[in-house]
């Protein structure tokens, strides 16, 4: 077994028996002052930089819990089948850290207090909130939930904003009582006469493709879910209009999960959006 001692001029940030390493300097990395490479045959990977190196084992005996929810398509649940985007991304991070995931399908309530007692370890995607900061750690950015505008194929271009759309008198499909981002809310009084309010998403992406409204709004993962599941894909499409654009983060228990651990995610995550892997998984969901 290769130990820290074997090689004394080196900090060891990788994995080995299911254990991370992190240097105390892991921010100095986006500098270009670290240089990673493999050690052969030995599963560590070894950073050439002087200083000191934490170890930091996989939480809950190498195998963390993330609850789950249907909110495709980041999270799939089919009876007691567990998949989506959220659970593709963070399996293959875990697994670069040596750690291995295990999914639990709950309700939301039941998720959040699991975090908070320390029972399940993982809830994602999630905005970053105070409240939520006294009990959790947050990854770096996970993605960007962007609203967009959803038009008619062949119709991407042909409007510049929310507000262009409306003044060429489109008629606009919301979902009622739905917290829209961004300029919906500084134009939706104005353009009320505008705006057809229905109870689904479903139903706007209906009358979208029937041609009973000129555009729909929604987040760019989830309504091209949507739109797939309902065959519409040669018929609706995301414009270049994008209505909001906010951060989500993967959430961490404090009581489970350190937060050196959460520094090592964040960056391996980073890692993979840097090579392309990252979007590489998440276009499938698009």
């Amino acid at each position: 077994m290769i130990t820290l001692g074997s090689y004394p001029p080196h900090i060891f940030c990788g994995v080995q028996s299911r254990s991370v390493i992190v240097p105390l300097c892991l921010k100095k990395r986006a500098s270009g002052m670290i240089n990673w490479k493999m050690v052969s045959g030995a599963g560590i990977a070894v950073c050439m930089l002087a200083g000191q190196a934490v170890a930091v084992e996989c939480p809950r005996g190498g195998t963390l819990i993330a609850g789950a929810s249907d909110y495709r398509p980041y999270q799939k649940v089919d009876g007691k089948e567990v998949s989506g985007m959220d659970f593709e991304v963070i399996a293959v991070v875990l697994d670069k850290l040596g750690c291995g995931l295990e999914t639990q399908a709950l309700p939301w309530a039941r998720h959040l207090k699991g975090l908070e007692d320390g029972n399940v370890d993982i809830a994602s995607p999630v905005s970053k909130t105070e409240e939520r900061e006294v009990f959790a750690h947050f990854s770096s950015p996970y993605v960007d939930a962007q609203e967009v505008l959803f038009v008619p194929a062949g119709k991407e271009g042909e409007y510049s904003s929310l507000a262009d759309f409306f003044e060429k008198g489109g008629k606009l499909g919301t979902i009622r009582e739905y917290a829209y981002g961004g300029e919906f809310n500084d134009l939706k009084d104005k353009y009320a006469s505008q705006i057809d309010d229905t109870d689904s998403q479903e139903s706007n992406l209906k009358k979208l493709a029937a041609g009973r409204i000129d555009a729909t709004l929604g987040e760019v993962f989830v309504v091209s879910e949507d739109i797939k599941r309902l065959g519409f894909g040669d018929k609706v499409v995301g414009s270049n209009v994008i209505i909001s654009s906010d951060a989500s983060y993967i959430m961490f228990s404090k009581k489970s999960v350190p937060e050196e651990f959460v520094t090592a995610f964040s960056e391996q995550m980073q890692a993979m959006k840097d090579s392309g892997e990252f979007d590489t998984i998440t276009a499938k969901y698009k």
